[in-house]
């Protein structure tokens, strides 16, 4: 008897801790702090965040090379949009990530407003430099970026000749 009511307790505990933990982590009842809780905690870390980075940091040299300067502009732009999700989401990284742009996207927003291929391919590896630098400082080393020989999204047009169509300040404004 004492084993049946020992495993019924452990099994009402259980009900218990999935019932309080769903709960927990319900974004559409409880207190409003609960909530907000709830959806910061299911909030995608930089490792996810870099996954779309990394494939629009791609799109963007490929779309530049084959002269579709708009295509890499949009796609430098979407970068640094991920990117500010990452600054807040992840609070502790948001300082480094600003040094990045600064440091590293706005010279390669230059190149292509300018549609200067060999500053941009310049700036380009700088960038990535950067990058692996930044990994690896941040205590992930054996996260090394380095440019497929094939574009992400293989149904764009990289080959487009377009000139970009505003800074990317003038595109912020227009969102």
């Amino acid at each position: 008897m004492k084993k049946g009511a020992l495993g019924l307790i452990g099994v009402l505990a259980m009900v218990a801790l999935v019932v309080f933990a769903g709960k927990a982590r319900d974004i559409y009842e409880g207190s409003l702090e609960a909530r907000v809780d709830a959806l910061a905690s299911i909030q995608p870390g930089l490792g996810t965040v870099m996954i779309e980075y990394g494939n629009r940091f791609t799109d963007l040299y490929f779309a530049a090379r084959g002269g579709n300067w708009a295509l890499a502009q949009y796609q430098l732009k979407e970068a640094i949009e991920i990117q500010e999700v990452g600054e807040v989401t992840r609070p502790g990284k948001a300082a480094m990530l600003s040094t990045f742009e600064r440091t590293y996207l706005d010279p390669l927003e230059e190149a292509i407003e300018t549609q200067d291929w060999d500053a941009f391919e310049t700036r380009f590896e700088e960038a990535v430099a950067g990058c692996n630098a930044c990994h690896a400082a941040t205590g992930y080393p054996y996260i090394e970026y380095t440019l497929p020989e094939q574009p992400v999204e293989a149904y764009l047009n990289f080959n487009l000749k377009t000139s970009p169509t505003r800074t990317l300040e003038e595109e912020e404004e227009n969102e």
